[in-house]
Parts: C-alpha cells; sequence; structure tokens
C-alpha cells in the first residue's frame, strides 16, 4: 500500500510540474510578444522623428509666407 500513495505522490507532483510548465510557458510568450512590439514602437517613432525631420527643413514656413502675402486681404 505504500508504494501506491508514492506512485501516486510522484503522479501529482509531475501534473503539478506540467501546469507551472504551463505557466511559465506563457509568461515567456507575453514577454515576447511586448519585446517585440516595444521595438516595432521604437522603429515607428524613429521613422516619424526622420519623416518630421524633412518636412522641416524642406522650407514649408517660407512657403506659408507667400501664401499669406499672396492670398491676405491687402490694406
Amino acid at each position: 500500500m505504500k508504494y501506491v500513495y508514492y506512485a501516486m505522490l510522484v503522479g501529482v507532483a509531475i501534473f503539478f510540474v506540467y501546469l507551472i510548465g504551463i505557466h511559465v510557458g506563457g509568461v515567456k510568450c507575453r514577454a515576447q510578444i511586448d519585446n517585440a512590439n516595444y521595438e516595432k514602437i521604437i522603429t515607428n517613432t524613429k521613422i516619424m522623428e526622420q519623416t518630421n525631420e524633412m518636412a522641416l527643413h524642406t522650407g514649408v514656413g517660407d512657403i506659408r509666407r507667400i501664401l499669406y502675402e499672396k492670398y491676405t486681404i491687402a490694406e
């Protein structure tokens, strides 16, 4: 009878180890997904910074000034 209890104890231990493994795997998966999303956000931010920098240095302000002077009501 003692061996049956030991076998049941080992079975229960294996079951709990299995459940813990499932949990740890899920946590690792979520961490990898979070890291991938973070890298995508950083990449998108860098692209937006480069785009904004190019737009600011193309003379947009000068175009606005010319249009303002040309198409406003003269005094």
